[in-house]
């Protein structure tokens, strides 16, 4: 018989995301009504309640994950480790037939074997329930719960994973094309930028268009994790009512009866067919003007605009050579635009030289794991222009 305890009101939640966009999860804590919440370790750490963690997982666009810290404490040998995560009270977070899945990580520290602490971690887990729910062994038949350890110079940290599939999963982009960006980084680059919603935007490397996606989607105030469930609605004794109220409090802040000048470009007329899929998927084809077009001919009449671009980098997408031509043809298209603003992204060593200008500033932030330079070109821009 599956036994379920209730779950705690208050949590010690942790946000983490990519590094190089603090800055940007830091600025939406603010904007979600967290003031004054530390960074640690690349993430942010608040006192909240099942509610903070449905209404995070929701909002947040440019964080990883959302989890609920369990407990920290010093680890020398395994059995450290074995009683430290045995003295959590599982019983409140998982019911008693949960599956349990757990990941870590091990740095500088004298224990490092990580698949030997993932057992270990698991074990511990399995006892406690068990001491806790009766019965000889653990069934784990019922909902996932992701139990993730980092063990950092000695000190163990346990975390319950409440979002599941990374946060950059919005569930509108079921096909995947060449090179793609996750969508957490599409939104911190536009978040980067000197983006506005009055005025025009424009992608002219858009491939399966989710920059320009997410560059709508915050325009329209449509909550990056709208579309999709979370770990936590699945457990039990984490009430629907939470998620059901987040939710709501979410949709009633959408504005999709704006109109926008977004523009979305690509030579490539499968990368465009597939970018309209997902900008329907995503509830926002009609904010977005898609065409296949060569980057030498963007071109538009619209002022005062913004570009935020993800170009191919001489790797997985053509060659260096072809990759420089195709930094040349931005820069081309960028020169002919009236008092538009340009923000791009490459690994590429040489794209100050290849694009012909050195940027005003740049940022280092990772795409997939790859270190590159976000490059800032900055245009004036009276305030409060609309254009017709």
């Amino acid at each position: 018989m599956r036994k379920v305890n209730e779950f705690p009101e208050k949590l010690d939640i942790t946000i983490t995301c990519a590094s190089g966009v603090e800055k940007v999860v830091k600025s939406e804590l603010v904007r979600l009504g967290y003031d004054n919440v530390p960074a640690i370790n690349g993430g942010f750490s608040l006192s909240g309640s099942k509610l903070d963690v449905a209404r995070l997982n929701i909002n947040l666009r440019a964080a990883d994950r959302v989890y609920i810290k369990l407990k920290e404490f010093p680890v020398l040998t395994f059995d450290d480790l074995f009683d430290g995560v045995k003295s959590i009270n599982w019983e409140n977070y998982i019911c008693s037939d949960g599956k349990v899945l757990v990941n870590g990580k091990c740095v500088k520290s004298k224990i490092f074997a990580i698949s030997a602490c993932q057992s270990i971690v698991k074990k511990a887990i399995v006892e406690r329930l068990v001491g806790r729910f009766g019965g000889s062994r653990m069934i784990e038949v019922g909902s996932l719960y992701e139990v993730e350890f980092s063990i950092f110079k000695d000190v163990c940290s346990v975390y319950l994973n409440t979002s599941g599939a990374g946060l950059h999963k919005r569930g509108y982009r079921d096909l995947v094309g060449i090179a793609p960006i996750k969508e957490t980084l599409a939104s911190s680059l536009v978040l980067l930028s000197d983006f506005y919603k009055d005025r025009p935007f424009a992608d002219p490397f858009c491939g399966s268009g989710t920059i320009a996606i997410e560059a709508a989607r915050i325009a329209l105030n449509i909550a990056g994790g709208i579309g999709r469930r979370f770990a936590f609605c699945d457990w039990e004794n984490f009430e629907d009512k939470y998620f059901d109220l987040a939710f709501t409090e979410a949709k009633d802040k959408e504005t999709r009866n704006i109109k926008l000048d977004f523009l979305a470009s690509d030579i490539d007329p499968k990368a465009v067919k597939l970018a309209k899929r997902h900008a329907e998927r995503a509830g926002v084809l009609d904010k977005i003007r898609f065409e296949v077009k060569d980057v030498k001919n963007f071109s538009t009449d619209l002022k005062y605009g913004t570009i935020v671009t993800n170009p191919p980098y001489g790797e997985r997408v053509y060659d260096i050579k072809e990759a420089e031509g195709c930094y040349k043809g931005l820069r081309t298209a960028y020169d002919k635009l009236c008092g538009w603003s340009a923000f791009i992204i490459t690994s590429a060593k040489n794209f100050e030289k290849s694009f012909g200008k050195r940027a005003d500033r740049e940022r280092k932030l990772y795409n997939s794991n790859k270190e590159c330079r976000y490059y800032y070109y900055y245009a004036n821009k009276p305030r409060g222009i609309k254009n017709d």
